[in-house]
C-alpha cells in the first residue's frame, strides 16, 4: 500500500470521468491512502494557492498513523505537474517522495497565461531540484499534445534530462480528448515496471 498524491491540472475540478478522478476512487478500493484535493479558483489559479494546498497535503500524508514507512507517491498532471517543479524547487517537503509521476507537463509557452506558474525548464536548478524531490521520477506524454508544441521529449524531456514514455493518441490527457479511462496509472501504483501504457 502507498500514499498517493493527486495534483490536477488548469480549469480541472475532478469531473465524473477524468482518469485522476477513475484513479483515486480506484486506489482507495484497494486500502492506498489517497489525497485528491480541488486546488483553490482552478480557471484563474494562482501559485501560492495552489500551493499552499499542497503543502497541507503533503503533511497531512506525513501523519496519516501507522501509514509512515509506506511509499508517498505523486502524480501529476498538466499545470500540476508544473506545481510539483515549484514544490522542488523550494526544497522544504515534509519528505522525500518515493515516486514522482510527470503526465503532459506543459511548456513555457503556453501557460504564459497564468504566470506566477512559469519557471524556465532550460534551467539546470530545475531538473538537479526535481531528481532531489524524489527517489524516482517518470515523465509521460504523448505524441499529439497541443500543449508541447515542441513534443514532449524535446519541450519537456531533453530539458528536464528525462526519457519520456509516450502513450499514443492520448493528446493532452483530457475527458474533451476523450480521454478517461488508464489502466496503466493504476498498475504503476501498484507496480513501478507496469506497462504504464495500458489503456
Amino acid at each position: 500500500m502507498a500514499r498517493v498524491l493527486i495534483i490536477h491540472g488548469w480549469t480541472n475540478k475532478r469531473p465524473v470521468g477524468h482518469w485522476q478522478r477513475r484513479l483515486a476512487a480506484t486506489l482507495r478500493a484497494q486500502g492506498h491512502v489517497v489525497s485528491y484535493p480541488q486546488l483553490p479558483n482552478s480557471d484563474d489559479p494562482q501559485l501560492d494557492d495552489w500551493l499552499e494546498v499542497v503543502d497541507a497535503e503533503l503533511a497531512q500524508l506525513a501523519e496519516v498513523p501507522g501509514r509512515e514507512g509506506e511509499e508517498l507517491i505523486v502524480i501529476a498532471h498538466s499545470l500540476g505537474c508544473v506545481t510539483w517543479m515549484h514544490v522542488a524547487l523550494r526544497e522544504n517537503q515534509p519528505e522525500l517522495a518515493s515516486r514522482v509521476l510527470l503526465v503532459a507537463p506543459p511548456e513555457r509557452a503556453p501557460i504564459s497565461p497564468v504566470p506566477s506558474f512559469l519557471v524556465n525548464q532550460d534551467d539546470a536548478t530545475l531538473a538537479s531540484a526535481l531528481l532531489k524531490s524524489t527517489r524516482s521520477v517518470v515523465l509521460v506524454g504523448s505524441d499529439s499534445d497541443p500543449w508541447q508544441p515542441s513534443g514532449i521529449q524535446a519541450g519537456v524531456g531533453d530539458k528536464l534530462g528525462l526519457e519520456a514514455v509516450i502513450v499514443h493518441g492520448a493528446k493532452h490527457f483530457s475527458t474533451l480528448d476523450g480521454f478517461s479511462q488508464w489502466q496503466g496509472v493504476i498498475d504503476w501504483v501498484n507496480d513501478p515496471t507496469a506497462d504504464i501504457t495500458k489503456i
